[in-house]
């Protein structure tokens, strides 16, 4: 039985209201991993070794987690059909796995034991090729892609890659710390002593690096997530999940990456995800509620301030419907309606 809470807040940016539907996951997971295939069909993972899959539009989800992984933080997941998926564990040690019939198995494809891998994040530029990032591992960025749809996967060299400064990592918040566009270009959100942004134009063999006004010089401050909704324009948040109405959280940029800006309107407080809707539209996500953007960053304005402790939001393809989650086993239904 499913159930329902209803929730409508104004959406200036579309003349329509955002409705959010609590679903019941039948599970008290922390969830950080989403993958939306389409309007019927998404996927979660999280803590506990969790993954969970719907194919009915949230009416039913289905406990698919892998076995034996309990131990296992599962940050961040890749779905490219009904049947194909991947999810990545974190560390201690790193763990990822794939199956290829919907759940019913998983195979290990990746295992690094070493003290330091701590994976923020991965993504696909299609079904074959992709990118996973961890904090760095013996005083280097550590970065490793696949180029047979996750069955195995290779470290980067690091002579392409910058150095780490004094005290930098990612964060893997939401698993959107590292937006991929096109073919082969990537951006990597950077924290610690400077709020960098990578990027590649060549699938992650070379990159160069770039400071951005959003908060930083902390253990705990930086970018947690980015989006872009063409090869130009992106919106990078984030800021301290120690300080949740810290100062300077969000950025945008009109030129791929190169140049970032603070907005003129901001709304100052922590945030883990960062997704672009439709047309300008932009919505970020975390511990306080739902922010919009309705100009590609440039102002923001609080959406509500009743959901808490979302973690990540993501929507189908072309479609007004997609999906938020958070503690506690919290999977809502999100849609645009007049």
């Amino acid at each position: 039985m499913k159930f329902v809470w209803y929730a409508l807040f104004a959406l200036p940016a579309l003349g329509q209201s955002l409705s959010f539907e609590k679903l019941n996951s039948k599970v008290e997971a922390s969830f950080r991993g989403l993958g939306v295939l389409n309007t019927k069909t998404a996927w979660v993972s999280g803590t506990g070794g969790t993954v969970l899959k719907t194919n009915d539009g949230g009416d039913t989800w289905e406990n698919i987690s892998v076995p034996n992984s309990s131990e296992v933080d599962f940050r961040d997941i890749e779905v490219f059909d009904k049947n194909n998926a991947i999810v990545m564990g974190i560390s201690s040690p790193a763990k990822f796995y794939k199956t290829i019939n919907g759940g019913k198995t998983w195979e290990l494809v990746y295992l690094n034991v070493h003290k330091d891998v701590f994976f923020d994040g991965m993504s696909f530029w299609n079904k074959m090729n992709g990118i996973a990032f961890s904090d760095p591992v013996d005083g280097e960025h550590f970065l490793i892609k696949t180029k047979d749809g996750g069955r195995t996967w290779q470290k980067i060299p690091s002579n392409g890659i910058p150095k780490k400064l004094e005290t930098e990592y990612g964060f893997a918040a939401s698993g959107t710390g590292i937006p991929v566009f096109g073919n082969k270009t990537v951006w990597l959100g950077m924290g610690g002593i400077k709020s960098r942004v990578f990027k590649s134009v060549d699938g992650g063999l070379n990159w160069i690096t770039i400071e951005t006004p959003l908060v930083h010089g902390g253990e705990s401050t930086g970018i947690y997530s980015l989006a872009f909704k063409n090869k130009k324009i992106g919106v990078a948040v984030g800021g301290d999940y120690t300080n949740q109405e810290i100062l300077n959280t969000m950025v945008f940029t009109e030129d791929g990456g190169r140049t970032w800006y603070l907005p003129e309107n901001k709304v100052h407080e922590y945030r883990e995800c960062v997704t672009h809707f439709k047309g300008d539209i932009f919505i970020a996500v975390g511990p306080s509620g739902i922010d919009i953007s309705k100009d590609n960053g440039k102002n923001w304005v609080i959406e509500n301030r009743s959901i808490k402790n979302l973690t990540a939001i993501a929507f189908a393809k072309n479609s007004i419907t997609g999906y938020a989650i958070g503690k506690n086993g919290s999977i809502f239904k999100v849609k645009a309606i007049n």
